[in-house]
């Protein structure tokens, strides 16, 4: 596929026409707005800091134009999709929450382009008159243009770190007002993970270390930092690779192979060596150590193989995924990431405590049950601490906090503690994936952007996907507006060039990515950018989103 250029024509109209079919019925993203200003370390977008999005008049004349050529084509927006089609995400390089017009692209939607609305947010600040009073009418008189909504729950948020003048306390407090205001159109959509839920994606926890792979006392030892697998059954070759060969009618990933069977020793103390191996798998070792079996399976991704054990849910739920990186030609540096999702576990340990299964919603939860889980995490980093210190001071420093405040949003909203525990509002999607700027806090274990780290990465975007059965995707967005036409990479974002007039960008992604090139061909695909009306784009500085309370965590003056 080549890319293509639409001839620019005046009138927004006439420039429409030029595009092809899939830009108005696989469209996906209409993202009113570029840029963000809550600074996320992992931004899977690399959003720059500076806004530019339409404004009111903007929105108007872009969306009834989109309308009527989709119209004149009998061509409805977004309705050749098969993920969720018919509905927009206002949001890609941006936080929708922010935008001051959202209820007005809300109307727009719903009585111009017929589509709903999904939207995803980390909050807005509550000091901000004009935005706390727009997501209220949002919410009142739009709950019926909703298909999702999902609140971001990260530690990278500014107002979470409290840098640059920011508060947690501020944050917690305004992502509370947020939550309480949008309790009704939550309640409305009904829970669920893809419907109405709070998200928490955490800090990955990153080990850089040497990796030994060797065969010890004839088993085959993997060793790095505190972590030690030993091989059950004597082995003398590699370990077989694992494939992802499809998604199951669970979308589940189905392996190639079963694994192999292992003991996975944790211990800041047990070197890999013959004697430890003879003591690991007598159950004779000396030294603090905890010991489990695991299935390890051989991967492999773009930067070279790695092992991951036990990468899939248990049958009760819990999950304890852990990966080894060894360095390669292209991966510089060996180390490991323990992806358990402590939150997850310990929220269905104290379910099962109380005699609930898995599934089981704790309708009689308590506050003194929420003052357990953050009790029994503390504890947690207690228990790791005399056989790995990095696990017990990432659960005390990522984890532990990070939890504790949206428990305490959750109750300054007023809702039950029961959907602390609920599995259908409080998700736990484990640690970040290599996305945008997350690169950079996996300290080198990846050495290409955006490609799967673990298996279940690769269920999400990778070859054998999700992603890959929707197909090719569009996006619709303003671009950055100077005069010169350039702008420094932190202020405009990696995705978006800079433009000397107000312009719209329509292109074309690879849905596994969110990138104008297919990852496997390297083609780049179709691309068009559109020039608006003067006065349609409106530019706010980081600055001065910060004086107008354009991000939630800014104490109040």
């Amino acid at each position: 596929m080549t890319t293509t250029t639409a001839t620019v024509v005046p009138g927004l109209l006439e420039q429409l026409r030029a595009l092809p079919d899939d830009a108005f019925s696989r469209v996906q993203y209409i993202a009113p707005q570029v840029g963000c200003f809550n600074g996320c370390a992992m931004c899977s977008q690399f959003a720059g800091r500076d806004t530019w999005g339409l404004t009111r008049d903007g929105l108007t004349g872009l969306f009834t134009a989109l309308g009527q050529v989709a119209a004149e084509r009998n061509l409805p927006i977004a309705s050749g999709r098969i993920h969720r089609p018919r509905v927009v995400f206002p949001y890609l390089d941006n936080d929708i929450g922010s935008y001051r017009h959202l209820d007005h692209y809300a109307r727009l939607a719903r009585d111009v382009l017929g589509v709903k609305l999904r939207i995803s947010t980390v909050g807005y600040s509550a000091h901000s008159k004009d935005l706390a009073a727009m997501h209220r009418r949002l919410v009142k008189e739009f709950t019926g243009s909703f298909d999702g909504v999902r609140f971001s729950i990260t530690p990278y948020a500014l107002g979470f770190t409290g840098r640059s003048g920011t508060d947690r306390q501020a944050y917690i407090d305004d992502l509370a007002a947020a939550l309480r205001t949008y309790r009704p159109l939550l309640d409305a959509l009904g829970h669920g993970a893809a419907i109405a839920a709070c998200e928490l994606r955490f800090a990955p926890l990153v080990g850089i270390h040497p990796l030994t792979d060797a065969h010890v006392d004839g088993h085959h030892v993997l060793g790095c930092g505190p972590h030690l697998l030993i091989s059950l059954e004597p082995a003398t070759g590699e370990l077989p690779e694992t494939v992802i060969e499809r998604l199951d009618e669970r979308t589940q990933p189905v392996y190639s192979r079963p694994g192999g069977e292992y003991l996975h020793v944790t211990s800041d103390y047990a070197e890999p060596t013959a004697t430890t191996v003879r003591a690991g798998l007598a159950g004779t070792l000396s030294v603090p150590h905890r010991a489990r079996r695991v299935r390890l399976h051989r991967f492999a991704n773009a930067d070279g193989p790695y092992w991951a054990a036990d990468p899939d849910f248990h049958a009760d739920g819990s999950f304890t995924a852990l990966h080894l990186y060894p360095a390669t030609d292209v991966r510089k540096v060996s180390g490991y990431t323990d992806a358990t999702r402590h939150l997850l576990n310990t929220l269905l340990a104290h379910k099962r405590a109380r005699g609930l299964g898995r599934r089981e919603e704790f309708t009689a939860a308590t506050g003194a049950d929420v003052d357990a889980v953050l009790a029994a995490l503390t504890a947690r980093a207690d228990e790791l601490e005399p056989v790995d210190t990095a696990a017990a001071v990432h659960l005390r420093e990522q984890i532990h906090p990070q939890v504790a405040a949206y428990a305490a949003a959750l109750e300054r909203a007023g809702y039950p503690p029961s959907l602390f525990f609920s599995r259908a509002f409080t998700i736990d999607t484990g640690q970040i994936v290599n996305q945008g700027r997350a690169e950079n806090l996996f300290r080198g274990l990846t050495a290409t952007n955006g490609e799967p780290m673990t298996p279940r990465e690769e269920r999400g975007f990778g070859q054998a996907s999700l992603s890959t059965v929707r197909g090719p995707i569009w996006r619709i967005t303003p671009l950055p507006l100077t005069p010169t036409g350039r702008l420094p990479i932190a202020v405009a974002g990696k995705k978006n060039q800079a433009t000397t007039a107000p312009s719209l960008l329509v292109e074309e992604l690879d849905p596994c990515h969110l990138s104008p090139v297919i990852r496997t061909t390297g083609c780049r695909l179709r691309r068009h950018v559109l020039r608006l009306p003067d006065g349609w784009i409106e530019h706010t500085s980081m600055k001065e989103g910060r004086a107008a309370f354009a991000l939630p965590g800014l104490p109040a003056a």
